[in-house]
Formats: structure tokens, sequence, C-alpha cells
């Protein structure tokens, strides 16, 4: 099965900012025609981040408020898998993806992207795992990133393209990951200042911390 917005939505050439993921859910069944859109959890988040931008709606964001607001915060999106085989999935760990996104190397080399976002980085499907395969097959391969625990605080850079682009670690936005939630020592760290809080709002203020001020 082919990815149904790789092509259609090209990382912008002006973004300076990437949000990576992996692939929608398939068959897809989210009423937004657009990446994160199966439970828009993602944007409800985003929503959070930049208040006024109108990217939650109630559940539904409208597709128009999100590609302005990422033409405003010159942000792109994509995904790291073009093609999954025949296999319905619900989740990365049940993905049997067959092709990288091929069109990734030309666009981040045609792009201003400094920093890449990173929405899943543990598994062998997560998006930080495939980027390392995509260093790989595009023949990059003294790039060596360590393991995300050991630097999503504070971000790590790598040097491709004759550039420097930093990585920065998104939590998660899937309402499965709030299982893990108590073994992350980030958000135990936060709970302290936040007794009350919850994992959601915690994720917030991490995207918060991390991403560009608009």
């Amino acid at each position: 099965m082919r990815h149904p917005w790789l092509n259609k939505y090209p990382i912008p050439k002006d973004s300076k900012f990437l949000i990576l993921g992996t692939h929608p859910p398939m068959p897809y069944g989210g009423r937004l025609d657009f990446y994160y859109g199966n439970m828009s959890e993602f944007w409800r988040f985003l929503d959070g981040v930049y208040p006024g931008q109108r990217l939650y709606n109630d559940g539904c964001p409208k597709l128009e408020d999100i590609i302005r607001f990422l033409a405003k915060l010159k942000m792109g999106i994509s995904d790291l898998v073009e093609e999954t085989d025949e296999t319905p999935f619900s989740t990365d760990n049940d993905m049997r993806w067959t092709k990288l996104n091929s069109c990734l190397s030309k666009e981040l080399e045609n792009s201003q992207i400094k920093t890449i976002y990173f929405t899943s980085f543990s598994g062998q499907n997560s998006a930080l795992s495939l980027f390392k395969k995509w260093l790989k097959e595009n023949g990059l391969n003294d790039v060596k990133i360590p393991e995300a625990q050991q630097w999503r605080k504070n971000g790590f850079e790598i040097s491709i393209f004759n550039r420097l682009i930093k990585l920065e670690i998104l939590f998660s936005p899937s309402p499965t990951a709030r299982r893990s939630g108590n073994r992350i020592p980030e958000f135990q760290n936060w709970k302290l200042t936040n007794p009350n809080g919850s994992f959601d709002q915690f994720r917030i203020d991490w995207y918060r911390s991390k991403l560009p001020k608009l």
C-alpha cells in the first residue's frame, strides 16, 4: 500500500523544521486526510502549544488551518515509510513496510531544515529507528545516532547534506503511550513540580519546550 500523502504534500523548500513519523494506519479511517489525522491527538497537543491557531477544532481539524499554520511556522511534515505490504495494521509494531521514503533525501537536501522531530523512538518500526535505516540506505553510514535515552533531553546534532541538523524527540501523541508514562523519567521529574498533572499535560509541556516559537 502506497503512502497516501507523501507525493501530495512534499517538504516545502523554505521549511526550517521537520516532523517525521512512520506511516498512517491502514486501512485509513480518519476524517482528516493528512498526517496524524487518524485520531488527531497530535493536533490536540499542538493546539495546546499554539493556542488560537485552530488546530484541533473539536476533534476534526480543518486542513486549510493546518496548512496555513505549518507555512507560518516554516514546518514540514513527512513519514519514513513510502510503501507497506497489503497487511492491515493499526500500530507501528504491526506495520510491514516494503519501501522507505524515496523522496526524503532530495527534499531534505533542497530545504532549509535545521531541526528534525521524531514522534516515536522505540521499537524497530519507530520513526527514529526507520530514520537510521534510511541513513544507511542513502549511503550515510558514517552518521551514528546513539540510543534516544542518551540525548532526548537536549537533542543530538548530525551532519548531512553539508549542514548540521539537530534531532529532537517528541513523545508519541498516541493514546496508548499513556501506558508507559510512569516508566518515563522525564515525566516523573515533571510530576515533582506538577503533582496533579497528567501525562497529556506533560507531553504538551514537552512539545512546548522543544518546538519553535510562532
